[in-house]
């Protein structure tokens, strides 16, 4: 192969393609059309004369060549990048870069509004694309930098992962603000679990947030009435019916005067989750990274 004839471009798609193993969600990340990115891949392919990914279902599954390439074109690119990454400050007007983070509802609700509010204000072109935490294998999505950005309630120790800390958050009980038994009490005891009725999260949630094993080391009986597939549900079912539901306190706090909740401390001491954002270490000389990384620190550090 003559590096000569080779488009350093082709490298670049080659590299995102090989993190998100998706045609689609690299265009994304790399703000090209579909097409674009399949031409970069025939191009490189006959550069390199192997397939590199094949399909299989909806992913795109490197060959043992891609393998093989992979770390060393990452390694390039980086040092490419960290060498050029002060160049030049970063303009959010014109940048039309899409991040994508990985976080459960809670987090959700605090962090996109006011994110969304600032970019539209200030005519910033950048885009982000959430996506649940539970159901995705968080380490792997950090590891092969499927997103730009995790949120976990402690910090995952690799040495390939950076983190920072936002904040911390505890669980409380709600209920709407004219229930009829509680409206009037300043307080949920234990023993309210068995006799109000409870909206919940499928165990498998509630054991991300290790609130199941603590219930159930107490021996704790409770009265479920409704099971939900999202902690968003909650908040809409709680405030038209005479249920209580345990949710993060933030979550509590920010939509109680839109669904007029009453807020109880949870009635079970527990440990208090320390919130982190994470990233691969690949992105940390990213000049978009790094500002959306200062925006949402100053965020949470308001809170």
């Amino acid at each position: 192969m003559n590096l000569r004839q080779l488009d350093l471009n082709l490298l670049l798609v080659f590299d995102t393609v090989y993190a998100t193993r998706s045609n689609t969600k690299a265009a994304e990340k790399l703000g090209l059309t579909q097409s674009a990115v399949s031409n970069a891949l025939r191009r490189l392919r006959q550069h390199l004369d192997d397939p590199l990914f094949e399909r299989q279902g909806g992913d795109f599954v490197p060959t043992a060549e891609a393998d093989r390439l992979a770390p060393i074109i990452r390694q390039a690119l980086r040092s490419l990048e960290q060498s050029i990454s002060n160049a030049g400050d970063f303009d959010p007007v014109a940048s039309n870069r899409a991040f994508s983070l990985l976080m459960p509802d809670s987090i959700e609700l605090i962090a996109v509004p006011p994110l969304i509010k600032q970019f539209r204000e200030n005519g910033y072109g950048m885009r982000l694309e959430t996506a649940p935490l539970f159901g995705t294998n968080a380490r792997e999505a950090l590891l092969t930098k499927r997103f730009d950005f995790v949120f976990l309630p402690n910090p995952m120790q690799e040495n390939a992962i950076h983190s920072a800390y936002l904040f911390d958050e505890d669980p409380c009980m709600i209920c709407r603000a004219d229930h009829p038994e509680f409206a009037e009490r300043d307080t949920f005891q234990l023993e309210d679990m068995s006799r109000v009725g409870l909206v919940n999260l499928p165990e498998e949630v509630r054991r991300v947030t290790h609130m199941e094993h603590e219930i159930r080391a107490k021996n704790i009986a409770r009265n479920v009435v409704c099971t939900v597939s999202r902690l968003w549900s909650i908040p809409a079912i709680v405030s038209r019916t005479d249920l209580f539901a345990a949710i993060p306190r933030t979550m509590a706090e920010s939509l109680a005067p839109e669904y007029g909740f009453k807020i109880f401390d949870f009635p079970l001491e527990r440990p208090t989750h320390h919130w982190h954002m994470m990233w691969h270490e690949d992105l940390e000389a990213d000049p978009a990274h790094s500002w959306l990384r200062r925006e949402l620190v100053k965020l949470f550090q308001a809170l």
